[in-house]
């Protein structure tokens, strides 16, 4: 039997995304224009925003999920991340 292509089984994932910024004012900008989104994440899925060497945002993502939900929400992160940097590099 095929399986439906839509939607796979939960997998048990940890994700680390780091990203290098110019500077820490900048880092902390993004955080701030991050934060109000890093609410009610779907059910098995988590995560963690810190900050590395004062410029790397580093995000920990925790997923007991269907992987397509763990992409989509890094996907919406890293929009959310170019579009600050490009109202930021505007101001």
């Amino acid at each position: 039997m095929m399986q439906d292509l839509q939607t796979s089984p939960p997998l048990n994932v940890a994700t680390i995304l780091e990203i290098k910024l110019p500077n820490k004012s900048e880092l902390n900008a993004i955080i701030k224009a991050l934060m109000p989104d890093n609410v009610n994440f779907p059910s098995g899925l988590s995560m963690k925003m810190h900050i590395k060497n004062d410029n790397i945002l580093l995000f920990e993502f925790f997923c007991n999920c269907e992987i397509e939900k763990l992409i989509s929400t890094m996907d919406e992160i890293l929009n959310h991340i170019y579009i600050a940097r490009k109202v930021i590099a505007h101001a």
